[in-house]
């Protein structure tokens, strides 16, 4: 599965991904950011401390840059600059997202 264009509307915050199966996805930024892939947003996540100081979230979209044939960085404003999202991971998050709007996820 692969992206066929991606497309960054800053005004709508949503990266449109159309796939070579002919599916449109809408990612907004926020899920985009709160699913970063990256090591950093990883750790954050899954720390169960409740004393540890997360930095905060970052929504706006500073650049979005190839990785290979596989992947893009997108990095956030203020934010994380590391995350590397594999054409699976995108999919996923896509599939995530219809599934959680069906009331199934």
């Amino acid at each position: 599965m692969r992206p066929t264009s991606i497309t960054a509307d800053r005004t709508k915050a949503i990266l449109t991904v159309t796939w070579d199966d002919g599916e449109a996805s809408e990612l907004p930024f926020k899920l985009l950011s709160d699913m970063c892939p990256c090591a950093t947003c990883n750790e954050e996540r899954n720390n169960p401390d409740p004393l540890k100081i997360i930095r905060p979230r970052s929504y706006e979209l500073e650049a979005i840059n190839p990785v290979g044939n596989y992947a893009i960085n997108i990095m956030w404003k203020g934010g994380c600059r590391f995350g590397i999202y594999s054409w699976e991971y995108l999919r996923e998050i896509a599939d995530l997202q219809q599934r959680r709007a069906a009331g199934n996820g």
